[in-house]
């Protein structure tokens, strides 16, 4: 195999083949007067021009493209002369003659298709930042839109590429990918290749997983200092200690920039440096960093939620999930505020689950007459809020986003959690520390697996539906007239009382952190999404009570005679009402 020398600068390099010369000339790297040196016997070879070694100028010329890959969507190939990689889309296929934006050479696709017209690579490209995307199987976490995966744009590596139309001038630009290197990643407008994706709709970051692994999405919902971020802190951080423990599921932050703030929470709480001084969490803001993020869409400056995502993974690497949650501030929950340039809570639209956390603290009735006033919480700056309202703003929402008449329920299942349980738990009827919710079940004579112990869990919604429905019973009777699921779950974030530090701030010292049922109402929103087991009913010498009567599980109750009417996921259940044990009936219409 010839090879030769070149002199650049007066310094010889190489050597290279006549191939290499043919791609550094095509690529104007060296030019035709280019001085070159046979690499054989060098001292004696004299110096030419390259113009003078024939074979090195004939470059070839409508050689044929290699194909890589072939879809109904589109084309994958490489030039045949620099092995620049490129995507065709289906719409392109008739074209026959493409110019490499690498090499300049020409070459054509390897179609039969005949052609009339040759064009750049570049003007085969997909879409642009103009094209209207129709929806698709990929859903973007931030803003809602639907798309495909030839719509997904890429995020420019080199230094030099800044500006967005979307999101400004100070982020790196996004671009339609349209050339590939050897390894199939896209290459940007500097050659560098680029790894992160965006959404074609508002240009902002999605992990790579999210588009690659089905998701659940998580709404949390509640009033200003219901405690939404602690809670959310609290969640994750048991998550990530009960799902691999019981279920053998691995729970692990699936994009951890997208989880910074709530990373942060978790350090203040879970690994202090000074673990017996008390320490408090910002309040969730309307806007801002780590909260959400803004941009530019049809002209108009929107805030969107960032979203929490974590993995799901259960042992063996099957039927992985990403789990996606949001935590909006209590002021968004204000009627009016639901307005296109602030779409925080558009995805309750989406949710898979939906945890409305009840403040007892924050209940006029609640407070007076069940919170415990050794808790700052209750007897320093008194604060009262009509959730009711709040929750009836949050199902107007779901109404308008999802599309839904007036007469229209939501099968989105909810959980009203109850939070703060340290500060009311002398008045309520069952001691949480002693009700376990997740328990063992036999699948075999030699085999046996943790399940979610639902029949605990449902005992104790029955009981504290109950409770609601002396103080609070218009949220009650909303809730269920919208929510074909509907779950009351009480739970503590701490385990123990708030304090109140030197400056007048209420938080909670770390190393008595102590969570009782924190985890309960993702378990649960985790079972009716089929991902976690739940124990079966047993046979049950209790009697029966009720029937189904419109949707409703309807019963007289057998001490205080009040008409009871609950939603059908109490259907099956086994609850104790005064010592006595009553099963529910079944809901035979759903096969139950």
């Amino acid at each position: 195999m010839k090879q030769y020398y070149i002199f650049k600068d007066g310094i010889q390099v190489g050597p290279y083949s006549v191939d290499q010369l043919k791609k550094m000339l095509s690529m104007q790297r060296i030019t035709e007067d280019t001085i070159v040196k046979p690499a054989a016997s060098v001292q004696e070879a004299q110096c030419m021009k390259l113009k003078e070694i024939t074979d090195v100028l004939t470059l070839p010329q409508n050689t044929v493209a290699k194909l890589l890959s072939i879809s109904e969507q589109d084309m994958r190939i490489a030039c045949p002369c620099c092995d620049q990689h490129y995507k065709v889309p289906a719409s392109m296929f008739s074209l026959k003659f493409l110019e490499c934006t690498n090499c300049g050479s020409t070459f054509t696709l390897p179609s039969s298709s005949p052609a009339e017209a040759a064009t750049h690579s570049a003007e085969a490209s997909c879409m642009d930042f103009n094209r209207e995307i129709p929806d698709g199987d990929l859903l973007c976490p931030h803003c809602w839109k639907s798309f495909d995966m030839d719509y997904v744009l890429y995020i420019s590596v080199h230094s030099d590429l800044y500006g967005d139309p979307v999101l400004g001038d100070y982020v790196p630009k996004r671009f339609v990918p349209t050339t590939f290197n050897r390894m199939g990643q896209p290459l940007d407008e500097k050659g560098l290749p680029a790894t992160e994706m965006a959404c074609p709709r508002c240009h902002l970051r999605i992990p790579s997983g999210l588009l690659d692994t089905p998701s659940l999405y998580f709404s949390i919902a509640g009033a200003t200092s219901s405690g939404k971020s602690y809670f959310l802190t609290c969640l994750t951080h048991q998550l990530r200690k009960t799902l691999p423990e019981y279920f053998r599921t691995a729970f692990f932050d699936a994009d951890p920039r997208l989880n910074e703030t709530l990373n942060f929470y978790e350090k203040q709480l879970f690994m202090s440096l000074n673990p017996h001084d008390i320490t408090s969490l910002p309040a969730t803001q309307i806007a801002g960093e780590g909260i959400s993020d803004r941009v530019r869409l049809d002209d108009i400056e929107v805030e969107l939620p960032k979203p929490f995502v974590f993995e799901f993974r259960p042992e063996g690497g099957e039927d992985c999930l990403n789990m996606v949650f949001y935590d909006n501030s209590g002021e968004m929950f204000i009627p009016g505020r639901d307005e296109w340039s602030n779409q925080a809570t558009f995805h309750l639209a989406h949710s898979n689950g939906i945890v409305f956390l009840f403040d007892p603290s924050n209940d006029a009735a609640m407070r007076l007459n069940i919170c415990d006033t050794r808790d700052p919480q209750v007897s320093q700056k008194p604060r009262v809020v009509d959730q009711t309202i709040l929750l009836n703003e949050m199902i107007s929402r779901i109404r308008r986003h999802a599309n839904l008449v007036s007469s229209d329920t939501c099968q989105i299942p909810l959980v009203i959690a109850v939070g703060k349980y340290d500060i009311w738990r002398e008045n309520f009827s069952t001691d949480l520390t002693k009700v376990p919710y997740i328990t063992k079940q036999k699948n075999g004579p030699d085999s046996e697996e943790y399940v979610l112990a639902t029949d605990n869990i449902l005992q104790v919604s029955y009981e504290l539906r109950e409770m609601m429905m002396q103080t609070v019973p218009g949220l009650v009777g909303a809730a269920e007239s919208f929510f074909e699921e509907v779950y009351f779950i009480p739970f503590s974030n701490f385990g123990t009382f708030a304090e109140q530090k030197s400056d007048g701030a209420i938080g909670i010292t770390p190393s008595k952190i102590n969570p009782v049922w924190v985890d309960v109402p993702l378990l649960m929103l985790l079972s009716r999404n089929q991902q976690l087991a739940a124990k079966k009913a047993a046979s049950s010498d209790s009697g029966f009570l009720g029937a189904v009567v419109r949707n409703k599980i309807e019963f007289t109750h057998p001490v205080n005679g009040k008409i009871i009417r609950l939603p059908l996921c109490y259907a099956g259940a086994e609850i104790d009402i005064d010592g006595r044990k009553y099963t529910l009936p079944v809901n035979e219409s759903a096969g139950l």
